[in-house]
């Protein structure tokens, strides 16, 4: 036998909560730290001139991928505010009402 699931104005808001806690603090410290992973002359060795180029250009892509993902959790948190109201407002008007 299996359980139904429903979707709620609650689950909705949870979610949106969690993104706002912790997906967007954890993704804003993951870019931060970044920066932590430079390899300072002479790490790379005899080859380091040429990777040294390579490396921080790694770096500067992962920079930009991070502030993308920052980008669309900030924009799902902000489409979830919409589809939570509307979602609210529908549980309220499928509501039984006795007179």
């Amino acid at each position: 036998m299996t359980q139904d699931r429903y979707v709620t104005s609650t689950c909705i808001a949870n979610i949106q909560r969690n993104l706002g806690e912790k997906v967007l603090p954890s993704l804003r410290r993951l870019k931060q730290d970044v920066g932590s992973t430079d390899v300072d002359f002479p790490g790379f060795g005899t080859l380091g001139a040429v990777l040294i180029g390579k490396y921080g250009g790694v770096q500067d892509d992962v920079r930009g991928m991070v502030e993308d993902s920052i980008d669309t959790v900030e924009a799902w948190i902000a489409a979830l505010e919409t589809i939570k109201r509307n979602w609210r407002l529908a549980e309220e008007n499928s509501a039984v009402v006795y007179k």
